[in-house]
């Protein structure tokens, strides 16, 4: 009655067919609401962190592929852009390509498309199959492109995340199409129409025309003694509600996103700092320590790599906690010497430095009134005239 069949309802039933209630490809699996949050929220996690290079005596971006990677990969994309683009590619998928090329401003990296790539992974080999808009089929070889991947089981082809996650996303797919269908019939549930007469012609078109009036938020009135029976359960009843939530804090383990963040209980700050560190512990820093060692690895020139040049992706950022929190930190690192003020400044409050000696170093005492006397000129305390 309410699924328009029985009485010739071709429009809903042309909807209804159109909605996919089975991930079969992983565009049609990141349309789930829960799976698209917990794939962009590594993926823009990812793209807002810094990538730095660095050697045995610190920060290294003398070398123009630093420049590259860092802010532009190409001239359409930004440092940001393409790392999130690749890193929800490999979120999602298992797997992120992109082609190193040299174009008219020098290197370019070009992430290519997952709809146009097809990997073939061998016992102890790769071969990557990309189709451009234009032109024939090309074969890649590794040494042509960089790539990372994600987890693998005892071999080189990575699983694919969405494949391993599809019982739960074909749960959750079939929960919207139930809902759309629920609230699509003013929240009405299915039901039969039955009687012990025999109904003619008109009597039929009668009922027929009821029943649209009733799809329509309307109430019909039935005639030769019809009786409506619910077949089906009311919102309430099969606990929709509930079964979305259950259903997406499933997905959120298949991608380790906290509890808090995929859930609408809230929490206090501490619960809520302490989910925070957890996700960049085990959902952004396995897949930023990939990255590293892969832009290492692939794109970095052997004379770098001679050097100990490394990638780093800075996390600081995202482990600092709120701003007390973060005050209190700056605190201990100066008072144990590990950073310098200029360092703290710059790095964690975005401050100009101060571009003084005693600022740049971290093992200046603490107990100098060098701060003051170089603000206002003053004369340097008796303890630091001492050669």
């Amino acid at each position: 009655m309410t699924d328009g069949r029985f009485f010739g309802d071709e429009t809903w039933t042309t909807l209804a067919s159109a909605i996919p209630v089975e991930a079969n490809t992983a565009e049609t699996a990141a349309r789930v609401a829960a799976v698209f949050f917990c794939v962009s929220i590594i993926a823009e996690a990812v793209g807002s962190l810094s990538l730095e290079f660095k050697d045995n005596n610190g920060p290294r971006n003398d070398f123009p592929l630093a420049n590259v990677l860092a802010y532009e990969p190409n001239h359409l994309q930004t440092g940001a852009e393409f790392w999130a683009s690749m890193a929800f590619t490999c979120v999602l998928r298992g797997e992120a390509f992109a082609e190193p090329t040299v174009g008219m401003d020098g290197l370019e990296i070009w992430a290519l498309d997952p709809l146009r790539t097809v990997s073939t992974w061998g016992e102890r080999s790769l071969t990557v199959d990309y189709q451009p808009e234009r032109g024939p089929r090309r074969r890649l070889l590794p040494q042509e492109l960089f790539w990372f991947t994600g987890l693998a089981d005892g071999g080189l082809r990575p699983l694919t995340p969405w494949k391993q996650a599809k019982g739960a996303i074909d749960f959750q797919l079939a929960l919207e199409v139930g809902a759309r269908a629920f609230f699509r019939n003013d929240r009405r549930p299915s039901g039969i129409v039955t009687t012990d007469a025999k109904l003619t012609e008109e009597s039929a078109e009668r009922i027929a025309e009821g029943v649209k009036k009733w799809k329509r938020g309307g109430t019909p009135v039935f005639e030769q003694g019809l009786k409506y029976a619910p077949v089906g359960d009311s919102n309430t009843d099969a606990q929709l509600v509930e079964l979305f939530k259950q259903r997406t804090l499933e997905l959120g383990r298949y991608w380790r996103i906290p509890r808090s963040m995929t859930g609408d209980e809230g929490g206090n700050a501490g619960n809520n700092e302490q989910d925070t560190r957890s996700f960049v512990n085990w959902a952004v820093r396995p897949l930023t320590r990939r990255i590293e060692q892969a832009i290492t690895v692939r794109l970095l020139p052997p004379d770098l790599r001679l050097q100990n040049v490394r990638a780093k992706f800075n996390l600081d950022s995202m482990l600092r906690g709120d701003a007390a929190t973060q005050w209190k930190n700056a605190v201990l690192a100066r008072t144990a010497g590990i950073l310098s003020v200029d360092e703290i400044r710059t790095d964690w409050f975005g401050q100009t430095p101060v571009n003084e000696d005693w600022s740049r170093d971290p093992r200046a005492p603490l107990n100098s009134n060098r701060a003051a006397d170089t603000t206002t000129g003053g004369e340097t305390a008796p303890q630091d005239k001492v050669n």
